[in-house]
């Protein structure tokens, strides 16, 4: 009995835990894959992928409704510094929670189920340094303050990603292809013609 009770009491402190683990470079990963943190974020301009009204920074509907993303800096520019038409503008990435979050700035999600973000804007080094001061494009190691090599920050404008019920979860991140809808929307950015 006295084992069983301490198995209960050992569950919750897992599932409280950063389920990525650092590999030998110190980079956070989850069954093999590269880990990523998240939060959430409510922005009504058009972010630096231009992805609203030409001459204005009023968002198109879409880029405020839909599961799209600010991924810190120098994932945005593929390794650079622009802050505006980054490398990785109109991508996406398909992101997987892996039951973990980074210990009191978030909760474990209900499921495990994938969804894709579109990248339509930037989480800037400069201010955001806890989660999006990473250094480095992912591969070369850097990370940011909670080991992560990538941060996503997820567009809640419209309350998309509380509906998922994922507060800040880890997640494992790989790019893929664009579903229709945002593929097709992406093509009125200012950015979509810029690479």
């Amino acid at each position: 009995m006295k084992l069983f009770y301490l198995l209960c009491l050992a569950v919750p402190l897992l599932e409280a835990a950063q389920l990525c683990q650092p590999d030998s470079r110190g980079v956070r990963r989850f069954n093999g894959k590269p880990c990523a943190s998240t939060t959430r974020y409510v922005d009504g301009h058009k972010g630096a992928c231009g992805c609203g009204q030409k001459g204005s920074d009023t968002p198109f509907p879409w880029n405020i409704q839909k599961h799209v993303t600010a991924p810190s800096e120098r994932y945005f520019d593929g390794g650079g510094s622009s802050l505006w038409c980054g490398r990785n503008c109109g991508k996406c990435v398909k992101l997987t929670p892996t039951g973990g979050f980074v210990p009191g700035k978030g909760n474990a999600p209900p499921n495990h189920n994938p969804v894709v973000f579109q990248v339509t804007n930037a989480c800037p080094i400069n201010g955001n340094e806890e989660w999006c001061g990473i250094s480095g494009a992912p591969g070369t190691g850097h990370v940011n303050s909670h080991g992560y090599e990538v941060h996503f920050d997820l567009q809640d404008q419209v309350g998309q990603v509380e509906a998922l019920h994922w507060d800040n979860p880890e997640v494992t991140w790989e790019e893929t292809s664009c579903p229709g809808d945002l593929q097709s929307n992406y093509q009125q950015c200012e950015c979509h013609n810029s690479g």
